[in-house]
């Protein structure tokens, strides 16, 4: 088990090389639906187009189906590489084989596709986990390629934040800054060498914190009197849990100081979402999305045909 989390990003189409260009829904782009131009480039990606030998990423995809008529999900892995090492038991510390420089250990990542039938925008949601970003090496390839496939659109990738109506009406519940611990030596005993650690802070029983402080966490001497912590390393990351409507949501705050969407899907200790887990999450997500569009997702479009793998 490990920590995974969602981003989320949102596809739009316009007329490319134009100095007033008009829109273009996902389904019909210039006569062709996203869905299909999407569907037949991932399903003939290789390895050889997926590595990525300057980050020393190991990407693969494993398996491209349609869950749902209007539903791309893809079943892909991911690994780091470049240094050889030894592989040890973490119970025992006994060693328990090696691993050489161009070997990579891997685990397994979900990426969605949701191409409404209606509406100018597309949505590409991809699983991350400790292994990696599988579907952020999908989503960097298919914009270099969708850039070459045609002369007459223009497509934009924007990251999705919670900076708009759900955040706005939120409370934030809870600040958590995590960091790299320090190692330690204790006086007449053991050199301790410590992991990650995180510092929390909450309001007080029965208060609530201010809405504005969602923005002004972006300001470092906020965030250090908020946690009680003189320093922070710039390699610090900042995660804000909110609650509305009686759903309550973690992000990673993002570096203008609103929340991408790196929505945490389960903890260290929590089990991995099954993949019907995960499609229903990101229709709620992918929902609320539309909404905020005036666009309203219709369930049949992601209403799978046949029982979908994990029940």
């Amino acid at each position: 088990m490990g920590r995974r989390v969602l981003t989320i990003y949102e596809l739009s189409f316009h007329q490319k090389r134009k100095h007033n260009p008009s829109s273009f829904a996902p389904a019909d782009l210039n006569g062709e639906d996203l869905l299909d131009i999407f569907q037949t480039w991932v399903a003939g990606l290789t390895t050889a187009e997926t590595h990525n030998e300057g980050r020393q990423t190991w990407v693969s995809v494993d398996d491209v189906s349609l869950y749902a008529p209007r539903v791309l999900l893809l079943d892909l892995r991911v690994g780091a590489y470049g240094e050889a090492g030894e592989l040890v038991d973490v119970d025992t510390g006994e060693p328990v084989g090696t691993i050489a420089d161009n070997q990579a250990p891997t685990g397994s990542n979900r990426a969605l596709l949701f191409v409404p039938e209606t509406g100018e925008r597309a949505y590409f949601l991809s699983e991350e986990s400790s292994r990696g970003q599988a579907g952020g090496r999908i989503r960097e390839l298919f914009r270099s390629y969708f850039s070459r496939y045609t002369d007459k659109v223009t497509m934009v990738m924007s990251a999705v934040t919670e900076s708009e109506v759900w955040a706005e009406a939120a409370e934030l519940t809870e600040v958590e800054v995590r960091m790299e611990g320090k190692s330690v030596d204790v006086a007449d005993g053991p050199h301790i060498e410590v992991g990650r650690v995180s510092h929390v802070a909450r309001p007080q029983r029965g208060k609530r914190f201010s809405r504005r402080l969602l923005k002004d966490l972006k300001d470092e001497k906020t965030l250090k009197r908020i946690v009680s912590v003189e320093d922070l390393p710039e390699d610090r990351t900042v995660w804000v849990t909110m609650e509305h409507d009686g759903r309550t949501k973690k992000f990673e705050l993002g570096a203008e100081g609103a929340p991408v969407i790196r929505e945490v899907l389960n903890e260290t200790t929590e089990p991995t979402l099954e993949t019907p887990e995960l499609v229903n999450k990101c229709i709620d997500r992918v929902a609320d999305l539309c909404e905020r569009r005036g666009v309203t997702w219709d369930a049949s479009w992601s209403r799978p045909a046949k029982p979908p793998r994990g029940e």
